[in-house]
């Protein structure tokens, strides 16, 4: 699938909506795949990675809102935008809680259709970047060694070289050379930018255990008391 192309996938038991629609977005050259049920749609195991989902409040067997449900639980990524021929508060706002972007009552007006989908995929192109910026960031981190790793983690969490050297156990020196490694490493110019790279994204940051190293109490009031120029210099090496 080209992932520059966004897609607009339509759920609608009704024949005339699900043509109607097909015909408005490609009118806008907007690629659409259309399917009259929920489960048709869970059948064909998408995994798109740029566009929305339209779908029907009410339709038989699966609902819009089931179907919003489960896939939540398998974790699609697509804007969902809502749309209902009974106007009902409470099932709107259920549907917004659970991550819809839209909820639009039938009869729609077409630019007001548009202007959803148009934010819709705004929204998902964001979610592309994200995701593919994490890719590339993972695989950087990929390229550090396991001490390497440590270093930056205790550099994120706000640590001076002297507090690293005694948590760690090595040289002061030892840690710039790491710290100069990372930064080579990472692609980034500064210690600033180090920062910025590593805390771009908190759960990013949560998923990367080595990032969560416990806080020792005293860690900064101490710092001050270790004079590292009595420290023997040390080779470094990967795992030093």
């Amino acid at each position: 699938m080209d992932h520059c192309v966004p897609t607009v996938y339509v759920v609608d038991d009704e024949e005339s909506v699900r043509d109607s629609l097909k015909w408005l977005f490609n009118s806008i050259s907007l690629k659409v795949e259309t399917f009259d049920s929920a489960q048709s749609f869970l059948d064909a195991n998408i995994s798109p990675s740029y566009g929305c989902l339209i779908l029907d409040v009410r339709m038989p067997d699966m609902g819009g809102l089931q179907l919003q449900s489960v896939l939540c639980d398998r974790k699609f990524m697509l804007p969902i935008i809502f749309l209902s021929a009974y106007a009902d508060a409470q099932m709107g706002a259920r549907a917004i809680k659970s991550g819809a972007t839209d909820f639009l009552q039938k009869p729609y007006r077409n630019q007001a259709l548009i202007d959803a989908v148009n934010a819709a995929l705004r929204l998902s192109r964001e979610l592309l970047d994200k995701k593919n910026e994490n890719v590339k960031y993972l695989l950087l981190l990929n390229n550090l060694s396991h001490r390497e790793r440590e270093v930056l983690s205790l550099v994120v969490a706000g640590k001076g070289n002297k507090v690293i050297a005694r948590m760690l156990g090595i040289s002061h020196k030892t840690v710039e050379a790491h710290r100069a490694r990372v930064i080579s490493k990472l692609g980034v110019k500064s210690i600033s930018e180090l920062m910025h790279f590593a805390m771009l994204n908190n759960t990013r940051c949560r998923d990367c255990k080595w990032l969560l190293l416990p806080t020792h109490r005293g860690d900064e009031t101490d710092a001050s008391a270790l004079d590292d120029s009595a420290r023997p210099s040390e080779p470094v090496s990967e795992d030093s």
